[in-house]
């Protein structure tokens, strides 16, 4: 199943646990998550000390847009930033940094067009996302797809579980870790899929 999990404390003695399902998945409609939670919360429970039984509050769900799927994201007098601009990654769900990086490109054209007095500056925000998460975006978007079909997904896990050193790469890329200044398994592996999705004018 095309998805994935999260755990992380949040400082007052609790956890936050949940799971995400991407609708790359056709069939996704028809999965329960509320029961998928459960299980995952079961899977992990002796290691993290938790009783999944007793949660301290109700569980909430929602849609999550990903890959700069939402737009417009600037118009006269606005910027937008974060989740709100879809500037979460397909590749794993992680979406805080993109958080603090949209959000320091607003400050920084905000700051630009309060200065000289001139909402045209706000423009350059959507150039700033496109050059910093364009093609990258687009890279993950079509990995979403790919797994998406869970013969694949199978395929993929059973393969990338089986190499320490495949998973590492994998790792990279997928948290976009990725160095541009060497050239590593992990960097050419990206390389390939970006001239791919070149092809595919609408990844």
């Amino acid at each position: 199943m095309p998805g994935y999990g999260w755990i992380f404390p949040v400082g007052d003695g609790t956890i936050n646990i949940g799971v995400g399902l991407l609708s790359t998945f056709k069939d996704f409609t028809s999965v329960n998550t509320t029961l998928l939670l459960d299980s995952y919360a079961h899977m992990v429970a002796d290691s993290w000390g938790i009783n999944p039984d007793t949660p301290e509050c109700k569980a909430t769900s929602g849609k999550i847009p990903m890959g700069g799927s939402v737009g417009p994201k600037v118009g006269q007098g606005y910027v937008v930033v974060g989740d709100a601009a879809g500037s979460v990654n397909p590749f794993n769900g992680e979406g805080i940094d993109y958080a603090y990086e949209t959000s320091r490109m607003a400050a920084e054209v905000l700051h630009e067009a309060i200065t000289l007095n001139d909402p045209r500056a706000l423009g350059r925000y959507q150039l700033m996302l496109d050059d910093e998460y364009g093609q990258y975006f687009k890279v993950a978007r079509l990995f979403a797809k790919v797994i998406g079909r869970p013969a694949l997904m199978r395929e993929l896990s059973r393969v990338g579980i089986q190499s320490r050193t495949l998973m590492e790469w994998v790792l990279r890329i997928m948290a976009n870790l990725l160095r541009p200044d060497e050239i590593g398994p992990a960097e050419a592996a990206y390389k390939a899929a970006s001239a791919i999705v070149r092809l595919a004018p609408n990844a």
